[in-house]
């Protein structure tokens, strides 16, 4: 039984990886798909192009021959909607065994403060932070100066990973996978392993695979390039340098 666990999608935004999760849908085997939240950047459907229509046609391609779950983020209105969309259960949390252990997977927005108020901010940057991540504002330099040093981002990602981790906890989970935050993370809390894939919003998506055929899921990272080792790169800056020589002396 191959598990994957991905979130944070966020289709009809212009940062979305369509094109990357469609092709992790085609190519990668699994039995189960469970798609934790904010799958949607919103309900306006005029935003979404051709792309992300053909990640929706493949969630229901899969639907027919697969378990699909959707648990429903703070983007992707009502179940009600989710479900016409899809006809796939639409839930606020959800358990599978795992090689007889409990995950327990949750998008995580109702342990973030934010969500229900904005009294404590304490500065103009923290109510920065809270309109870009509350509206999916670009994740450009700015916006990720503001999350490395903004006091809410730091403490709503540690509550939604803490919540989250108690919950498990209650429900006798050895894992927990939350989305929300769009903040990579992969730790352990009280012996209950958490992982957070981040979004696919950013250059190198995630997704968490639970294979029965494995000891422990795995965070699986996309896009990386992989460097050149040091010396082949050395030896082509060489060879560039000679080359533009050769051509200086002929002329």
């Amino acid at each position: 039984m191959r598990t994957i666990v991905l979130g944070d999608v966020h289709l009809g935004s212009p940062l979305c990886r369509a094109i990357l999760l469609k092709r992790v849908l085609e190519e990668v085997p699994f039995d189960r798909l469970v798609l934790n939240g904010d799958i949607f950047d919103d309900l306006n459907f005029r935003r979404l192009n051709r792309h992300h229509w053909d990640v929706l046609e493949r969630f229901k391609v899969l639907s027919k021959t697969r378990e699909l779950v959707w648990i429903r983020g703070n983007h992707d209105g009502t179940a009600g909607v989710l479900h016409h969309l899809l006809d796939i259960p639409i839930l606020d949390e959800y358990t599978f065994d795992y090689g007889g252990r409990l995950v327990y997977v949750v998008h995580g927005d109702q342990f973030d403060d934010f969500q229900r108020s904005t009294k404590r901010l304490r500065s103009l940057k923290d109510l920065f932070y809270g309109f870009a991540i509350w509206f999916d504002i670009p994740r450009k330099t700015a916006i990720q100066w503001v999350q490395r040093s903004s006091f809410v981002f730091a403490r709503a990602a540690d509550k939604v990973r803490r919540l989250s981790v108690e919950r498990g906890i209650q429900l006798g989970a050895a894992f927990v996978v939350a989305g929300h935050t769009h903040r990579r993370e992969v730790c352990s809390r009280a012996g209950v392993t958490f992982l957070n894939p981040s979004s696919w919003l950013t250059p190198n998506p995630a997704y968490v695979l639970f294979d029965e055929a494995e000891e422990a899921p795995r965070l699986v990272v996309l896009g990386r390039r992989k460097r050149p080792p040091v010396g082949r790169a050395v030896k082509s800056r060489v060879r560039r340098v000679l080359r533009k020589k050769r051509i200086r002396a002929k002329g």
